[in-house]
């Protein structure tokens, strides 16, 4: 299907001055609507915000292509806008967006959608191509430069090689999968074409790997190019001359990357003794650890609505009740640590890691060196099978048939735990001495620690600080310790509730198009999901951020000040019959720190100029 087939006339929009992001969606999905390809247009507008609203997609060049699957859609169809002066779309290098795709897809159309996607970013990520289009002068000429574009495939499916002519690889990937992956692609894939170098270029996206490289390829690679910000399967490729870049690189600089592989000015890969910088390091250790918060959280959840059930009916005497009582302060002593450690243990080195990690996260639990021994055990468990692979390497392939059944588990789990009862004293001491000091501050600084929590949790909406601070509440919570995790949990509230409620008070300060999606932010801010805040945060941090802060403090300041304890780690306002010492305290925490910061951010957020 091409472009051209989906995209009409009718559905083009040539000068869209002086309007932001949300009102040239709604502008789009008007068009869409107009041509009868969507039947609902308030659900279809609010799935392309919503979708807006897990990252941008201003994928950068001018471009921009916010999309949607739906079941408002009832045809395919694009819809284009084109803005001299540049909308402000939060693109990924910094700059506006002058062409801007909407994309609508029915609900169950996978493939086709991500097929559009992947065809749109290699057209539109070319200069030449981005100047023709801003220089059309009617909608006829749009619709030809894109059709001719769209026939134009400079994909190098065949290739010959001989001794002397050089044969490169490579590799896109990003994080979502879907534009960079394959703009990149495309990137390397003409600056080939215009150097006569043949290129065969494999695409890790959200469709998963195409042009998947071969066993054969590799031997007759002159060098390998990796131009992804996402894990890619490398130990293919021991041996190789290897170009490691960024997805970016791959899109602005193909021709210094060919030129490096071409000439072999790059190291060779060895799978086995992989230099890291320590950005990636910290990086890396970061995603793994979340690895084991994600798997852990739903039980830590249940464990806790357990635990708090049973403390508050001690009093109720039933078999079941008893049951109940046993499970919940079980799950959280001899569960939840033991799965935390055992999904980093795999995250770091697959399956073979998990019973180390697991185990490992088992000790730590029954020893009370709580959060911080299961992330040791996790990391540590991973890291020796990994090293026991390298080393299994060097034995007879008769032994190493045998490493997952018995190698890895037995082994793995011996090294772990002997490095865990190493650990374990100054552990458990650094443990222990976290926890008393908690149980033991003064009111003062109890009041400044709360704050600091809610602070954290609102700086970066959902961030990787965010999780950190969270991921700190869940261990104190695990060692008994509740005050903490309620003031991370009204500190991460307050960010939408205080949008929402500024909205409502000062309604005129915001355009029409806020004034539509606030109230999701009701709905997002009691149940405990600071990243609705980021969609409209993004269209004025310097409005927005600073009043959000300050009721993000004040709100964790207020909680631990009256002493406000939770023991299950999510659910905003429906946790709050469970909260130790006063539910009233609790809600007076988020409802003060919410209406503070709508306070200051209706008083310092300007008139909207365009309405």
């Amino acid at each position: 299907m091409n472009i051209t087939d989906l995209l009409s006339e009718e559905s083009i929009l040539l000068s869209l001055e002086e309007v932001t992001k949300v009102e040239a969606i709604t502008a789009l999905v008007d068009t869409l609507y107009s041509d009868g390809g969507i039947k609902e247009k308030g659900l279809f507008l609010a799935d392309v915000l919503k979708r807006e609203a897990q990252s941008t997609t201003g994928i950068g060049n001018g471009v921009a292509i916010p999309h949607a699957k739906s079941r408002a859609v009832t045809q395919v169809g694009i819809a284009l806008a084109r803005s001299h002066g540049g909308i402000e779309f939060n693109s990924l290098d910094g700059e506006k967006a002058h062409l801007i795709f909407l994309i609508a897809v029915p609900e169950n159309a996978d493939e086709l959608h991500l097929d559009i996607l992947a065809k749109l970013s290699t057209i539109l990520m070319n200069k030449e191509t981005h100047f023709k289009l801003m220089t059309a002068e009617s909608k006829s000429d749009l619709l030809s430069i894109i059709s001719e574009l769209d026939k134009d495939d400079t994909r190098n499916e065949t290739y010959e090689t001989n001794e002397e002519t050089p044969f490169i690889l490579a590799v896109t990937g990003c994080p979502t999968g879907i534009a960079h992956t394959y703009m990149a692609a495309h990137s390397l894939e003409s600056a080939a074409a215009t150097l006569h170098i043949p290129l065969k270029v494999e695409t890790n996206g959200a469709a998963g790997v195409k042009q998947h490289i071969t066993k054969a390829e590799i031997e007759k690679a002159t060098a390998i190019i990796i131009a992804a910000d996402t894990k890619v399967e490398l130990e293919r490729f021991s041996g190789k001359h290897m170009v490691q870049a960024s997805v970016a690189d791959g899109m602005s600089k193909p021709f210094q990357l060919l030129e490096k592989a071409v000439s072999q000015d790059c190291d060779i890969y060895d799978h086995n003794h992989v230099n890291k910088n320590s950005k990636t390091w910290s990086r890396e250790l970061y995603q793994h650890v979340m690895n084991g918060l994600s798997n852990m959280l739903p039980l830590a959840i249940a464990a806790g609505f357990l635990l708090s059930l049973t403390i508050f009916s001690s009093d109720f005497r039933h078999q079941f009740w008893e049951i109940l009582s046993f499970f919940g302060d079980q799950t959280i002593i001899v569960l939840l640590m033991p799965i935390f450690a055992g999904y980093i243990g795999k995250s770091i080195s697959d399956r073979p890691g998990f019973a180390p990690g697991a185990i490992g996260g088992l000790f730590a639990a029954m020893n009370g060196s709580g959060l911080i021994g299961g992330i040791c055990a996790g990391l540590i468990g991973g890291f020796i099978i990994n090293r026991l692979k390298k080393w299994t390497n060097y034995l007879p392939s008769s032994i190493t048939a045998m490493s997952n059944i018995i190698i890895y588990p037995v082994i793995g789990i011996l090294m772990t735990l002997l490095a865990m009862f190493v650990l374990l004293q100054p552990l458990t001491w650094l443990t222990q001495s976290i926890t008393t000091l908690f149980q033991t501050m003064t009111t003062p600084l109890s009041i400044l620690i709360g704050a600091m929590f809610g602070l954290l949790m609102a700086i970066d909406l959902g961030g990787p600080i965010n999780k950190m601070t969270y991921l700190v509440g869940i261990g104190f919570m695990l060692n008994g310790v509740y005050e903490p995790l309620a003031a991370i949990m009204v500190g991460g509230m307050v960010p939408p509730l205080a949008i929402a409620f500024a909205t409502s008070i000062f309604y005129w300060k915001f355009s029409k198009n806020e004034r539509l999606y606030y109230r999701t932010n009701y709905v997002k801010g009691f149940l405990f999901m600071t990243e609705g805040a980021i969609p409209f945060v993004e269209r004025n941090k310097k409005a927005y951020i600073p009043p959000i802060l300050l009721g993000s403090a004040t709100a964790g300041a207020l909680s631990m000040a009256t002493h406000t304890g939770i023991a299950i780690p999510h659910g905003g306002v429906l946790v709050t019959p469970f909260v130790f010492g006063s539910s009233l305290s609790f809600l007076l925490a988020i409802a003060v720190g919410s209406l503070f910061a709508a306070l200051l951010l209706g008083t310092i957020k300007r008139k909207p100029k365009v309405e």
